[in-house]
């Protein structure tokens, strides 16, 4: 029995000419796994959307096909889960769900509880979403997902924002249920599922299916195709590049004393004393909801926190005291942009710096730099998540900062364009920059830094690595 059928599916978004989609044709049997692989912008989430029923039901977006059947019992984990949420708190946005499944309010505080517990969401029922990490809200769009029982399922990037152990818990706590499930996945973690599904499809730049093999098939036989896109693939870390490593410090940039952030009137983090120097490379680890966001957000005056920041032998009070010389990626891009283009993005940083053709021509340059020229045009808001992660980090050139913030500036890219920013923070590296780098990733943590640190029980941790730059 099928449980989705889409013929000769055809597909534009408003205000533009240029067609995603072009006669997609794509079935899933009842019970089957499929996984949607593609370069970022090739229209994965898209596709999923319309299976899924959102498009255009609940994304008004021009659609034709000759036979669209998709399932009316379905739950749906958004790329962006603050996307998913509609109440205010964890305890609403559950029973909200509940509600509406006619669940007697005697079992739904249970219900919750044990759907929290799977997940492995430890938090209080009236918790405010907003107070949330982005890795627990990922955890908790995937628990409102699981709690509705659904038939059919759709993952859109599932883990992107989890630590290395909540990514396996979730996939162990969703493998445990899927059985009798139909299941369709965007994911870039693959190495937890790539054998446990029936099927892999690749897309195309141009949103074409060219490939639908059984994973170990693809995985023999198509592995130079992967390459070629840039899709993540089991294998895809042995294409990784190699960087000359120097253990060549420069001198003191940043200082932090005694400093301490609290979320709700409860310590989260304590410093007592950190030192970081120019031209070094370093990450920050510790699982969901240890503070390593709010620690960047203190680090430029953000947040209130106690304690002494000293950048470059001065105290630092206010954010415009570091203004110019350091820069923050934050861990949503859509949080950094301010204007209505792509190409604004870039060149709003670059028209105080240089005259206007070098601003324009040096704008035009890093677009291409981060294929995102085709899209110059476009509102931000309506790129790709991986292309919106890429724009964000892109903002940063305008001019090179001493000190550079990243909030997991790799979560949503394909391989391609991963590599490409391990190369760049690189090369900012050796040109002098500063990095300190969020990530979940253990292929980064344990190939690239200099220095490894790692909050824990509210300390910061200083990790062996042998990755001496």
């Amino acid at each position: 029995m099928t449980d989705i059928n889409i013929e000769n599916l055809k597909l534009k978004f408003p205000e533009t000419e240029q067609l995603l989609f072009s006669n997609i044709n794509i079935s899933v049997k009842k019970g089957e796994k499929v996984l949607l692989v593609g370069p970022s912008g090739s229209g994965k989430s898209t596709l999923l959307n319309v299976m899924g029923g959102l498009i255009p039901k609940v994304i008004h977006t021009p659609v034709k096909a000759d036979y669209l059947d998709i399932p009316n019992a379905s739950s749906y984990v958004f790329q962006d889960p603050d996307a998913q949420f509609t109440m205010p708190t964890v305890e609403e946005e559950l029973a909200f769900i509940l509600e509406n499944q006619r669940i007697a309010p005697s079992l739904m505080n249970n219900m919750m509880t044990n759907a929290l517990k799977r997940i492995g969401l430890d938090v209080p029922l009236d918790l405010s979403i907003n107070q949330l990490s982005g890795g627990m809200k990922q955890k908790l769009s995937v628990a409102a997902a699981l709690i509705q029982e659904p038939d059919t399922l759709f993952l859109d990037e599932p883990t992107s924002m989890l630590d290395d152990d909540s990514a396996k818990n979730l996939w162990e706590t969703i493998l445990s249920i899927w059985s009798d499930l139909t299941v369709v996945i965007v994911e870039h973690r693959v190495e937890y599922i790539w054998d446990k599904v029936d099927r892999v499809i690749l897309m195309n730049d141009d949103g074409e299916i060219i490939l639908d093999k059984d994973p170990k098939f693809v995985l023999s036989h198509h592995v130079d195709l992967l390459n070629e896109y840039g899709v993540w693939h089991p294998m895809s870390w042995n294409q990784a590049p190699q960087f000359v490593q120097s253990n060549k410090d420069g001198a003191p940039l940043l200082e932090i004393r005694d400093m301490k952030i609290d979320r709700r009137g409860i310590d989260i983090l304590y410093i007592d004393h950190l030192h970081i120097r120019s031209r070094q490379w370093l990450t920050l680890e510790g699982p969901n909801g240890a503070g390593k966001s709010s620690f960047l957000s203190a680090l430029m005056k953000l947040i209130p926190h106690q304690g002494q920041i000293i950048y470059k032998n001065k105290l630092v009070k206010k954010t415009k005291d570091i203004i110019g010389d350091v820069y923050p990626v934050f861990q949503n891009p859509e949080l950094q942009f301010i204007t209505h283009r792509v190409y604004d993005e870039i060149y709003i940083n670059m028209e105080h710096r240089y005259d206007e053709n070098l601003a324009k021509q040096k704008t035009e340059d890093i677009l291409k730099m981060f294929s995102l020229e085709h899209s110059a045009h476009l509102n931000p808001l309506e790129l790709s998540t991986g292309q919106k992660r890429r724009l964000s980090v892109a903002t940063a050139l305008g001019g090179i900062p001493d000190l550079l913030l990243l909030d997991e500036p790799t979560f949503g890219l394909d391989q391609k364009n991963t590599f490409f920013m391990l190369e760049l923070f690189d090369e900012l590296v050796k040109a002098g920059t500063t990095i300190i780098m969020i990530t979940h990733d253990v292929n980064i943590q344990t190939r690239y830094p200099s220095r490894r640190l790692e909050i824990l029980d509210g300390m910061i941790l200083e990790k062996d690595t042998h990755n001496v730059r």
